[in-house]
């Protein structure tokens, strides 16, 4: 009797055995008599200077984003994504080399990358044809972004060219692309950035609101985004919607290519990537229609969306998530062997994406990390230091303060009396002129910035202060989203494990070297605001 059970077990074991094999081989069969699989295309849309807290998608009633908030139902969002850096050419850098600014080189606007391989390099090298059509100076070809496409165009004028004329270069563009070659297209917005002037027929403003009277004072640019006078505040409620009218219009506009990707097959298993670059201080921390001198979450905090094959859909992750965590995350989504990837300083976020329950939140893990930009207008008085290299800066007291003029002599200007600077001050007394000097000796031109770790709930944020060095501040987010309240005495061991991740990245931080800058950078960066004064 056990020998015959014996040999029936020995017989079913042979029979599993052969099942198999013949299974393995009418598998390779199949596969050698059929074509490869397409790899699935990728669409990457980004928008300049768009607030996290803008969106339908993350409760803002006033939105009107149906396109944005359509993604979002499609597939994850990601409701507390930040910037590693709130100006446009080092967190889009971020995003494509899945680095931190000061590790692919740029720190600063239009300061060019110099490290890291592209996405698209890698995406080449497997076979996509890759596009990228941008409507910002600061995030092409000036500054090395190009680099890895296939295609790329740069959309932009003195006047920066518009959503429309930006989405209907990219679906030319695609068109062009045989329909069984996979494509990795790119396309950068700049309509919501500072002066808010949308399409007229998008406007729910007349021609003549306090927002455009603001933009068409001789105000310098540097008086307007420090509030001089209370000037822009007065006009915040108009150009809070006309903000809103730019996001709207580039939503209407990013559907428009949602619908030709979708007519030409391309949006068929494809993955579809939103982001913004960095947000937009509406006044906080004293900061109107600018971005970059600021780490308050305004600036920092970008929406982040991903759909495609696989992502769980209408999900909110409420967990870190960095624009450097992108490109690691598409590369694990395409299947891309980790052994091809590059050094990165992001994390892959994947098995978050696909709703995986045991996935970590990263809540209680890694920190977001960023840098803030210079103020780069001589008249931000709130500053320690502002202005740039090679042109006019200054070192501010509470009301005075020390001055280099374009042609290279320091004066000291009393501010507030002459906030244009245009009288200097001949012989300051020792009680201005000293600590203004000894400020100068402390931090290089564009050198003093803030710096953060932040989680979900809690940001640590370091200031420079006069004398060198750096205040601490930590706020609950959750409870004070105007980051208002430093709550540093309520929770010590907080402070301790933020400080703790702060300082072990900026022991590797290099202190900050203005870049020299030509003349085509400064056409561009007036251009867009960033100088002027």
């Amino acid at each position: 009797m056990r020998a015959n059970r014996t040999n029936a077990r020995i017989l079913l074991v042979l029979a599993v055995i052969a099942t198999v094999l013949v299974g393995v081989a009418l598998l390779r069969a199949s596969r050698e008599g059929q074509a490869p699989t397409k790899p699935p295309d990728l669409v990457l849309i980004t928008v300049d200077t768009l607030r996290a807290d803008r969106i339908g998608a993350q409760g803002y009633a006033a939105a009107r984003t149906p396109t944005v908030d359509g993604l979002a139902e499609r597939g994850v969002l990601f409701s507390q994504a930040t910037t590693p850096f709130p100006r446009t050419t080092p967190a889009l850098a971020s995003l494509h080399t899945g680095l931190w600014p000061h590790h692919h080189g740029s720190r600063e606007v239009r300061q060019p990358v110099v490290q890291g391989k592209r996405l698209a390099q890698l995406l080449n090298e497997r076979g996509y044809v890759s596009i990228g059509v941008t409507a910002n100076s600061t995030a092409g070809s000036a500054v090395g972004l190009h680099q890895g496409f296939s295609h790329f165009v740069d959309r932009y004028d003195l006047f920066m060219a518009t959503a429309e004329e930006v989405t209907g270069q990219a679906l030319a563009l695609v068109e062009q692309v045989e329909p069984g070659q996979q494509v990795f297209l790119w396309v950068h917005y700049n309509d919501p950035h500072w002066g808010y002037d949308p399409p007229a027929s998008w406007s729910p403003l007349p021609a003549t609101n306090a927002c455009s009277r603001l933009r068409k004072r001789s105000l310098p640019n540097g008086l307007v985004f420090g509030n001089h006078q209370g000037l822009a505040a007065e006009a915040l409620e108009d150009c809070s919607q006309l903000y809103d009218a730019e996001i709207a219009y580039t939503d209407s506009q990013i559907g428009w290519l949602l619908e030709g990707l979708g007519e030409a097959g391309r949006l068929d298993g494809a993955f579809v990537v939103f982001a913004a670059d960095h947000g937009e201080n509406l006044g906080e921390a004293g900061l109107f229609y600018e971005h970059g001198p600021s780490v308050h979450d305004a600036s920092l905090r970008v929406p982040l969306i991903i759909t495609g094959p696989g992502v769980a859909e209408a999900r909110v992750d409420d967990g870190v998530a960095r624009l450097e965590d992108v490109m690691p995350t598409l590369l694990a989504l395409l299947d891309v062997p980790t052994a091809d990837w590059p050094p990165m300083d992001g994390l892959d976020l994947s098995a978050r994406l696909r709703g995986d329950p045991d996935a970590p939140l990263e809540t209680d893990g890694p920190v977001a990390l960023a840098e803030s930009g210079s103020a780069l207008f001589p008249r931000q008085f709130d500053r320690l230091v502002s202005g740039r290299k090679g042109g006019r800066y200054c070192f501010h007291g509470a009301r005075y303060s020390l001055c280099r003029g374009y042609r290279g002599k320091m004066a000291f200007f009393d501010h507030i009396a002459d906030p244009r600077l245009h009288r200097g001050i001949e012989e300051a007394p020792p009680d201005i002129a000293e600590p203004l000097a000894a400020l100068s000796r402390t931090w290089a031109v564009e050198g003093a910035r803030e710096r953060t770790a932040r989680t979900p709930t809690f940001k640590l944020v370091e200031y420079p202060l006069a004398e060198g060095g750096y205040r601490r501040a930590l706020y609950d987010l959750r409870a004070d989203p105007a980051e208002s309240r430093d709550v540093s005495a309520d929770h010590p061991e907080v402070v301790r494990r933020l400080a703790r991740h702060l300082e072990e990245w900026t022991k590797e931080l290099p202190g900050f070297e203005a870049p020299d800058r030509s003349e085509e950078d400064l056409e561009d960066l007036r251009a867009l605001g960033y100088i002027g004064d």
